[in-house]
């Protein structure tokens, strides 16, 4: 009994040292628990693979109405405030499914860049925004591509599942 239970402890301690102080999973975690039912919007400017400063879109709950906006650096806050939030209300995003979100940033940067390499292009820095529209059910990364001169070459869009390709406007060839 004993044997199983230190595997368990070894490997839930693996993943948590694992997870990328920068990245967007940290961000995520450092939202209040309150406020993580109703993300909106995880975004993120001059990634490689993440960026300085993240920034989040809540939808308040219940007893508090309302918008407010975080900035997250290294999983840490470093703003919250108030916020009038009106592109995500008159918008068709709903709360991200937090348990969806399978892949950290550094792992979509990773495919972005395999996508970017198999077409003869280097990326210098990417965007992120993950957010969930409409009907969909899953929450979903797209990432602008930029080259190391700073010029947009691109766009994907994938499942934060999975990783999975589901739009792609730049990259003929597939890694």
């Amino acid at each position: 009994m004993l044997k199983p239970l230190a595997l368990a402890i070894f490997f839930a301690s693996s993943t948590l040292q694992a997870m990328d102080p920068r990245g967007a999973l940290a961000c995520l975690q450092a939202i209040p628990e309150v406020y993580r039912n109703g993300v909106l919007k995880l975004s993120a400017d001059n990634a490689n693979p993440n960026p300085d400063t993240w920034y989040v879109s809540v939808q308040v709950g219940r007893y508090e109405k309302g918008m407010r906006s975080f900035e997250v650096a290294s999983g840490q806050i470093i703003s919250d405030k108030p916020a009038l939030g009106l592109r995500e209300i008159f918008s068709s995003a709903k709360p991200l499914d937090l348990s969806k979100v399978q892949l950290d940033s550094r792992e979509i940067f990773n495919i972005a860049q395999q996508y970017a390499g198999a077409n003869g292009k280097q990326i210098g820095t990417v965007s992120f925004v993950l957010n969930q529209q409409g009907g969909s059910v899953v929450p979903i990364w797209s990432v602008w591509c930029y080259g190391p001169n700073g010029t947009y070459f691109g766009e994907l869009k994938l499942l934060a599942t999975d990783g999975t390709v589901i739009s792609n406007d730049a990259f003929l060839k597939k890694p």
